[in-house]
């Protein structure tokens, strides 16, 4: 497996000071955690994957593989689900069921036209990370959630 080694204005590799661990919102798999105090608008993590053709995003979207498809500023459809990217661990803290925790990161696009996970606020060591998956996430990925609301 290769190792993310991704630089952003930290001077560090993702790795350094992001960590994975059990996410605080329940039956949410692994959560994306700091190990550093981080300032509002810095750039936190950047997307990684492979870039799909439309008729490639079609395809796995069809068979249920669209759990990391992120959209680029151009329109394609990045998926990170087989790539090391720390980003992609970020849960949405307004998905169904989830009252108790706030979005601190969003996920946007840098000087560089990448797509990244930026802080909302200051975010203290320690955190969690929390981003905004958008309503189409939800209604495809939990229809039953999403007609309850």
């Amino acid at each position: 497996m290769a190792v993310n080694t991704t630089k952003n204005y930290f001077g560090a590799s993702e790795g350094d000071y992001l960590f994975k661990q059990p996410s605080q919102i329940p039956q949410s798999g692994l959560g994306l955690f700091t190990a550093i105090d981080i300032f509002e608008d810095e750039t936190v993590a950047i997307f990684k994957g492979e870039i799909l053709s439309d008729k490639e995003a079609k395809k796995r979207a069809g068979m249920g593989f669209d759990q990391y498809f992120v959209c680029l500023w151009d329109g394609r459809i990045l998926d990170s689900m087989h790539t090391v990217c720390w980003a992609k661990y970020a849960n949405d803290a307004k998905g169904p069921n989830v009252r108790v925790f706030k979005n601190n990161v969003h996920i946007t696009f840098n000087e560089n036209n990448e797509v990244c996970l930026t802080a909302l606020r200051n975010i203290k060591a320690g955190e969690e990370l929390f981003c905004a998956y958008g309503d189409a996430y939800w209604k495809r990925h939990l229809p039953s959630a999403s007609a309850n609301s």
